[in-house]
């Protein structure tokens, strides 16, 4: 956007797509920039960024970080829509829900918001012999690092690890940290840290076991494939987490 804006293009001329996802139309050029190396291009994005606060106010800034984790592939031209109508409009922003650039972006906030959610809910830490927590967990969008605060005020004296190996990225807290370290890997790493929910020892396994039977021994009877408790159940804990989550863990 920063580059487009320094170009004085015309923004009816101009779309933006992730890298992967670029399939030129006919008529149309491909123009691919730096990455998050670039000291220049963040530099420049951190600009347009701020001038969008300011212009716009904190709460439309903050909903464009939610957007710009969806995985939708037309996420970056939604986004870009968006922050060009802001521009234009102002605080005014925030209150335009029926501009089609609003529909489109907050259908991206809101997907981003409720997996946010379920992150908070669903993830599920193992306690490995050196005393990290570690969990493996793998939403539909990039969320870890929208929420690493919650965890790290809910567990600020421990050492935790959460891996996300579907967009690669892992959170990091150390004991007593207000936040969260966020970083990128590369599949090799993100496979070795998933690896270490498997070290859990005995004490942890029989902590996971005992979680298991009171869950059991709380849960609805007759809840089966065919009744009502397990379309309860499978409505509120989504059933792609499952795999995760000791308490419907299969085992004994």
């Amino acid at each position: 956007m920063g580059v487009t804006y320094l170009a004085h293009a015309d923004p009816c001329r101009i779309r933006l797509v992730a890298v992967n996802e670029a399939q030129p139309r006919l008529g149309e050029k491909v123009v691919t920039l730096g990455d998050d190396r670039d000291g220049t291009v963040v530099a420049l994005a951190r600009r347009v960024f701020a001038g969008f606060e300011e212009k716009c106010g904190r709460s439309c800034s903050r909903r464009v970080v939610l957007a710009c984790a969806a995985d939708e592939p037309g996420m970056p031209e939604v986004v870009h829509r968006y922050m060009r109508l802001g521009f234009s409009m102002g605080k005014r922003l925030y209150e335009d829900v029926a501009a089609p650039e609003a529909i489109a972006f907050a259908s991206l906030v809101q997907r981003v918001s409720t997996e946010c959610e379920h992150t908070r809910q669903f993830v599920r830490f193992v306690k490995i012999p050196d005393g990290t927590f570690v969990s493996v967990f793998e939403p539909a969008e990039n969320t870890l690092p929208l929420v690493g605060v919650h965890f790290s005020r809910r567990m600020r004296e421990d050492r935790f690890v959460i891996v996300d190996p579907r967009h690669l990225v892992a959170i990091f807290h150390e004991p007593e940290a207000t936040a969260c370290a966020v970083v990128g890997l590369d599949e090799d790493t993100a496979a070795t840290l998933a690896s270490r929910v498997n070290e859990a020892d005995e004490r942890e396994q029989l902590v996971q076991a005992l979680w298991q039977r009171f869950y059991r021994a709380m849960e609805l009877p007759g809840r089966g494939a065919a009744s009502r408790g397990y379309d309860l159940q499978a409505a509120w804990m989504p059933k792609r987490f499952w795999h995760g989550l000791p308490e419907l863990n299969p085992k004994p």
